[in-house]
């Protein structure tokens, strides 16, 4: 398991960067068979479908619940734990893979944080993202890659309790029947926001094999595919948590009944698996193997 994830050094400056700003570039993580594993296993997936009209995303193609042995090989590595941990300070716990495709000239997501992806846990609990590109990413040519800012600058944790307030309230089932709700987008930057961000924002050059982890409070967004020698841009996203998590059935439901009532419909049924294994409040890890063998 080795030969797929690299042993890398951090300096004491680059874990620091990370606690305060929320992101890291990762450079050389994965080897080229880990690339090429992963690769081979997005590309044959039949879970890789167009995305339904409705999706805020500009993508070639989306898919969920993406797994096989090489995810599993990559996140057991002790490589692997050992980078994470020396970043949280936490155990990592792998709970969804998840494959993106853009083509030239597609736009992919606009401004946005991970409040679905982790609507499973608790709002402080730390949920991770991994994002591999499976080409590399060069900025001042065809780019394709991600664009992110700091949490210094602006961080979405008030949105995770914003919508964590909201759903825990008695009058959600009428709140989720107005009209009103439908123009409700609590995943996305509103203009102002975005005015800020593209103001501030990140944007790195990724040679095959380097990752790009960021917390859940990150604003992201993707960067054009512009014309070029790639006809598409491949990445694979990892779903991490601190083994610590703890599950939250409120915010999950509640997530789920706003997305439902903006006319959307949830993309993944991880969150509906989950919800089959897990009382209120069980750690994650305590409960994952039984949802893996399900």
């Amino acid at each position: 398991m080795e030969s797929l994830v690299n042993q890398i050094t951090l300096s004491e400056e680059e874990k620091h960067s990370f606690s305060e700003k929320g992101f890291i570039k990762l450079k050389k993580l994965l080897t080229n068979e880990a690339i090429d594993g992963l690769r081979k296993l997005t590309s044959n997936s039949n879970q890789m479908k167009s995305p339904p009209e409705f999706y805020s995303g500009e993508m070639s193609k989306i898919g969920y619940d993406i797994e096989g042995a090489i995810v599993r090989n990559i996140y057991s590595s002790t490589n692997f734990k050992e980078v994470l941990r020396k970043l949280t300070g936490r155990e990592i716990t792998f709970m969804q893979g998840v494959g993106f495709e853009v083509k030239a000239n597609q736009k992919g997501f606009p401004w946005h944080h991970d409040i679905y992806s982790f609507c499973y846990i608790k709002p402080e609990d730390l949920g991770l993202t991994l994002w591999i590109p499976l080409a590399p990413i060069n900025t001042k040519k065809q780019h394709g890659g991600l664009a992110y800012v700091s949490r210094e600058i602006h961080s979405a944790y008030e949105y995770f309790h914003l919508v964590f307030q909201l759903v825990q309230s008695e009058k959600m089932s009428d709140l989720c029947q107005k009209e009103e709700i439908k123009e409700l987008n609590f995943q996305y930057a509103s203009k102002l926001e975005s005015l800020v961000l593209d103001n501030s924002k990140v944007e790195d050059d990724f040679e095959v094999g380097d990752g790009l982890l960021l917390d859940k409070m990150i604003w992201h967004k993707s960067c054009p595919l512009k014309e070029g020698e790639l006809p598409s841009r491949m990445a694979y996203v990892m779903r991490l948590v601190d083994s610590q998590a703890r599950y939250s059935k409120v915010l999950l439901e509640g997530t789920y009944s706003l997305l439902e009532a903006t006319g959307n419909d949830v993309q993944s049924n991880f969150g509906y698996h989950l919800a089959k294994h897990f009382e209120d409040g069980n750690m994650i890890s305590e409960n994952l193997a039984r949802l893996k063998s399900s």
